[in-house]
């Protein structure tokens, strides 16, 4: 399985450069890193295979494989929740990865929990599960390919004598694809808006003073929304709808 993240890594290379060049890191340096930030871990030095899969992400190239790596390393390293973060990262990149997924599953199993976790009904759930089966730029795909679709059947329609029937039952089929991921899209870059994971175990207040009454607490890899930052503080809401506010530092954004 190792190898074949290198190999979804070395495609990611290969389409990332041939369509961006203001990358700050050159393709054959990103690999190298990649090569050696493994062979790191593998020797145990996660702080140095940290060091390397984030010298490949801040020099403008980011990949499912390489935050998935880095998740690892900082689960190895005991950072829950980094690993937590770095995987959710990666999921965005490569949602339907079985080792990715795993992994994920497993570390939040290791951390404490201070709330239920998010309350969603039998239908939010499902639309959860549909918008994080695709990545954004996949459901995008999907929709403009289907408007394409839909206009090329129009067009072909007035100089093909097709029956009315097939036509607008494909009009209809195709009109439902597009409703289907155009709703999805809008709620999936909602839902990700603001997202961001707990990286520090710490107490959220009532207000945003040291000396304010602590409200609820939050586990390194429990995930928040970001609402706004005021000083040195943040203004943040749980995903089962506590609100609350905490230092910087305490989240990072997904």
């Amino acid at each position: 399985m190792r190898n074949f993240k290198l190999i979804l890594f070395l495609i990611f290379l290969f389409v990332f450069t041939s369509v961006n060049g203001f990358a700050q890191i050159t393709e054959k340096e990103a690999l190298s890193r990649f090569v050696s930030a493994g062979m790191a871990y593998k020797d145990g030095q996660y702080e140095e295979a940290i060091t390397k899969y984030t010298q490949i992400i801040e020099g403008g190239l980011q990949s499912g494989a390489v935050y998935y790596n880095l998740g690892n390393s900082y689960f190895k390293k005991g950072d829950m929740g980094r690993a937590i973060l770095n995987y959710e990262r990666a999921k965005s990149l490569i949602p339907r990865d079985s080792d990715l997924n795993f992994n994920n599953r497993y570390v939040s199993s290791r951390i404490n929990r201070y709330s239920a976790g998010e309350k969603i009904n039998f239908l939010d759930r499902t639309m959860k599960s549909y918008i994080e089966f695709y990545t954004i730029n996949e459901m995008v795909m999907i929709l403009v390919g289907a408007i394409f679709v839909l206009g090329m059947v129009f067009l072909l329609s007035l100089y093909l004598n097709w029956p009315r029937s097939f036509i607008q039952g494909m009009a209809a089929f195709l009109s439902l694809i597009v409703m289907i991921y155009a709703v999805g899209l809008v709620v999936k870059i909602q839902y990700a808006r603001d997202l961001a994971v707990v990286v520090t175990a710490a107490e959220s207040y009532f207000e945003p003073r040291d000396d304010s009454t602590v409200h609820f607490k939050l586990s390194e890899g429990m995930k928040a929304k970001i609402m706004r930052p005021e000083s040195n503080w943040i203004k943040i809401e749980r995903l089962d709808g506590k609100r609350g506010w905490v230092p910087l530092g305490v989240l990072e954004r997904i």
